[in-house]
């Protein structure tokens, strides 16, 4: 089975709308088959985590305790993806002693050094018993060209489709939605040629995510990116942040940082079609929201929510 090459050249942006579709409804299609046939319980939808990256693994670890929590606590089976790392055994072996501290039944660490190392039917036997998937950082591109279009990939889907939490940090992050910044550059303003996108591993659509976000400036580059479909939302997530995503659509922040989210969806005007070489690009009606920790957002109404109030224990006396 043929699958268009992962990374997709910059005149992408205005003309491979169609090419990007094609590719994740061949994506959701080979999901479906690599599911459990045997089972009768109605297709769902997991939880899915995208971290900003450099999250808490040594202090209160709030982000990967909520993971775990999500994924079964005591029962919950954890399989880690280090594919984007340029050190996958020793990133690997961290989370599988994080996890494992935090009350994991079990974890295992799948490698892949080659995309033939996708069909390993070890890996993949892991993955089907998976409640909780996490992909670590490194480079999102690496990732999506090693696992992307693989029985592997599929059954990352499927396992999410089927109910399963994943969870991303850094690339990891990126890679989780359709649309994916592959790379760009950092900056205040958007200009063209600022940020390049992807077809990334295709478990949620409608959005678009960036991380590290406000420690690398990169307000700019999603701007950049939403020129180019106003349809999309963009989420920004910084460092030590989660977004939490849950199955009806509701989202919670948590962590030390906060969630930036640009809404194009009422762009009024840009000329981003006009624009040449680094120049700032025009926008006008963009809708931004900037979520700190216990937050919400809904990604079907597009409308904020402020933090619940926690009741207090001290007396009024």
């Amino acid at each position: 089975m043929n699958i268009p090459p992962t990374l997709i050249d910059p005149a992408f942006h205005l003309s491979g709308r169609s090419v990007l579709k094609s590719w994740h409804i061949l994506f959701r299609e080979r999901a479906k088959l690599a599911m459990n046939p045997q089972s009768h319980a109605p297709a769902g939808r997991g939880t899915l985590i995208p971290i900003g990256g450099a999250e808490d693994r040594r202090g209160q670890r709030r982000i990967l305790s909520r993971f775990v929590e999500l994924s079964g606590g005591k029962q919950a089976r954890i399989v880690v993806i280090p594919a984007a790392s340029t050190i996958p055994d020793e990133l690997g072996l961290i989370y599988d002693t994080v996890f494992d501290e935090l009350g994991a039944d079990e974890t295992h660490v799948i490698n892949v050094w080659r995309r033939a190392d996708t069909e390993d039917p070890t890996i993949l036997t892991h993955l089907q018993n998976a409640t909780g998937i996490f992909i670590s950082g490194g480079d999102q591109v690496k990732l999506v060209s090693l696992v992307g279009g693989t029985l592997l990939g599929d059954q990352i889907l499927a396992r999410y489709q089927a109910g399963a939490v994943v969870a991303g940090t850094s690339a990891g992050a990126a890679a989780l939605s359709e649309h994916m910044i592959a790379f760009g550059r950092g900056g205040g303003v958007p200009s063209f040629r600022m940020v390049y996108l992807a077809p990334g591993l295709g478990l949620i659509e409608g959005i678009v995510l960036d991380q590290h976000f406000r420690e690398r400036d990169r307000v700019g580059r999603l701007m950049t990116a939403l020129t180019f479909n106003p349809s999309l939302v963009g989420v920004g997530v910084d460092e030590d942040t989660a977004l939490v995503i849950h199955p009806d659509d509701t989202c919670e922040v948590i962590g030390s940082g906060s969630v930036t989210v640009v809404d194009a969806r009422d762009l009024a005007y840009t000329d981003v079609y006009k624009v040449k070489q680094n120049e700032p690009i025009a926008m006008f009606g963009m809708t931004v929201h900037i979520l700190t920790d216990g937050c919400g957002y809904d990604l079907r109404t597009h409308q904020p929510r402020q933090p619940i109030a926690k009741e207090s224990t001290e007396g009024t006396g």
